[in-house]
């Protein structure tokens, strides 16, 4: 797990409290089928795994929050030790704990070593698993608080460049005017993290790009943008606005970070076109390619939300490529698929969309 991750607050309720820990569960042999069936439902039973010719049971009683938190904390710091300091508990009690867990889900989750302690691969799985859980522990306490009241509270927003710089803003503008009491946390990120940071349960939803897409999210599309060649004037030599192959072969691309869905998109245009530019330089923003392709240092593809103002005044200069197409990518609005919206980040999806749906009305 990255360790930017946040551990929801749901978590840490009970870090003080003590916690009464059922005796190591035992390993039972189960041989015949029918009895596995029996064992399959019953309600304290979570799943099986077969290994060495044996049936181990979890019992979903031992899975506490705070060995799934003790768990993370060990990924994150590589130490039994300092993970027991940040759960607020004692060394021998985290140990215990850790047993507890391993013997629940009848797996080895930590090896430990003279250096310090790590996951082990089932280890990683549950870890996984952790994040996903507690993120839910914490929106349903979202949802418990909303109902005493509904407009306190906070929002965690993650969207790539284009639409926090341009689409966000007037949206988070009308959200606070409507939740004055309800704090806002925007994240700007590549596509791929914005992705990535809302299955996670790390924040509440997402505006990305297109990006390939593995994580258990929901994608509904709420705009096509368009990417627009930018050159300094007088850079290229062009007819009408195209530039050939070979003119293009002779500049340097200047491309954003890994995991940009306008990254992505430019080079997967490229590639099918066969241009290939002389050299390409990476940047971490699009303000900073901007300001390098006006200098004259090469050219980019943008979003056109991004270079409206400057192609307006004669700062950079639009261009397309010959042969190829118009670059278009969807933009879309990310929420987890595995849990539910917080109240917060459903009025403020409810209100992109309305945004969306209000540019589609004056078209």
């Amino acid at each position: 797990m990255p360790r930017s991750t946040i551990v929801p607050r749901s978590a840490r309720v009970d870090d003080r409290a003590p916690i009464v820990s059922a005796p190591l569960a035992p390993v039972t042999p189960i041989v015949p089928e029918t009895k596995a069936a029996e064992a399959a439902g019953n309600p304290s039973t979570r799943f099986a795994e077969a290994r060495d010719g044996l049936v181990h049971r979890a019992q979903l009683e031992d899975v506490h929050p705070l060995r799934l938190r003790l768990l993370l904390e060990i990924e994150r710091t590589g130490s039994i030790s300092a993970a027991s300091k940040r759960c607020a508990i004692g060394q021998p009690s985290a140990s215990m704990h850790l047993r507890t867990l391993e013997a629940a889900v009848g797996r080895r989750l930590v090896i430990r070593n003279g250096r310090g302690s790590k996951l082990t691969a089932a280890g990683k799985i549950v870890a996984s698993h952790a994040v996903r859980m507690l993120g839910a522990l914490e929106n349903m306490r979202s949802a418990l608080d909303a109902l005493n009241e509904p407009s306190i509270g906070g929002l965690a927003v993650a969207a790539s460049q284009a639409p926090s710089l341009v689409l966000v803003p007037p949206v988070l503008r009308d959200f606070s005017a409507r939740h004055p009491a309800i704090s806002v946390n925007l994240r700007t990120l590549p596509s791929e993290m914005v992705v990535r940071e809302v299955a996670r349960g790390v924040v509440d939803i997402g505006i990305a790009g297109e990006v390939a897409c593995a994580e258990p999210v929901v994608r509904e599309q709420i705009l096509i943008d368009e990417l627009v060649g930018i050159a300094p004037a007088g850079l290229l030599s062009s007819d009408a606005g195209l530039v050939s192959r070979e003119v293009f072969a002779r500049h340097s691309l200047l491309l954003g970070p890994e995991g940009s869905s306008t990254r992505m998109i430019t080079e997967r245009y490229l590639i099918r076109a066969d241009y290939f530019a002389a050299r390409v330089w990476t940047f971490d923003s699009s303000e900073a390619i901007k300001r390098a392709v006006a200098d004259g240092l090469g050219v980019s593809f943008m979003s056109q939300l991004l270079v409206n103002e400057e192609i307006e005044r004669g700062d950079l200069v639009p261009f397309r490529i010959s042969e190829l197409d118009r670059m278009t990518r969807p933009i879309y609005a990310v929420r987890p698929s595995l849990a539910e919206l917080t109240p917060q980040a459903a009025r403020f999806a409810t209100l992109l969309m309305d945004a969306h749906h209000a540019q589609l009305s004056h078209r």
